[in-house]
């Protein structure tokens, strides 16, 4: 079982049980269509969600959705990150996230940011075409840019470094 933590406000229990997800304990029937790597078309309940996974780190399980253009962070915490948490050893166990990795190959479209700017959370930082999409980058946490490694009009693998925190 998880307690996921939305917007650091609000918590959900998520349990997967027999591939089934229960939310709260309440079952949940997605139906997920992939558009992308990171886009995916989701309906619940009859109605029609856009999902873009804006940003993941997957050594704090947290992760940067927009959900039909709102912008929303969700947190994982397992048990034992709970019983951590209890016994004030969360902070031991926190990591920053550093970089910004490419979530598909496409072509950089324009970068909004430059190297020693500051940045919060959700800021656009750089536009990524893929597919004959454009999709904005946003930064998934407040902090300073270390470096860019792409240019504008600059063909990006999938996982590609393309900009760095300090």
């Amino acid at each position: 079982m998880y307690k996921g933590i939305v917007n650091e406000s609000s918590s959900r229990n998520i349990e997967v049980k027999n591939g089934k997800i229960l939310l709260d304990g309440e079952e949940i029937v997605l139906d997920i269509h992939t558009l992308s790597p990171s886009q995916f078309h989701l309906i619940h309940k009859q109605h029609s969600y856009r999902v873009e996974v804006m940003g993941t780190d997957y050594s704090q399980k947290k992760f940067v959705f927009t959900i039909n253009g709102k912008q929303i962070s969700v947190q994982l915490k397992e048990e034992l990150d709970l019983l951590l948490e209890k016994m004030g050893m969360e902070a031991a166990t926190e990591t920053a996230i550093k970089e910004i990795r490419s979530p598909m190959p496409g072509l950089i479209r324009g970068i909004a940011i430059s190297e020693g700017s500051s940045v919060t959370t959700g800021d656009n930082l750089l536009t990524l075409e893929a597919m004959k999409m454009e999709n904005s980058i946003k930064s998934p946490v407040d902090g300073i840019i270390a470096s860019i490694q792409v240019k504008t009009g600059q063909s990006v693998e999938k996982n590609q470094l393309l900009i760095a925190f300090e």
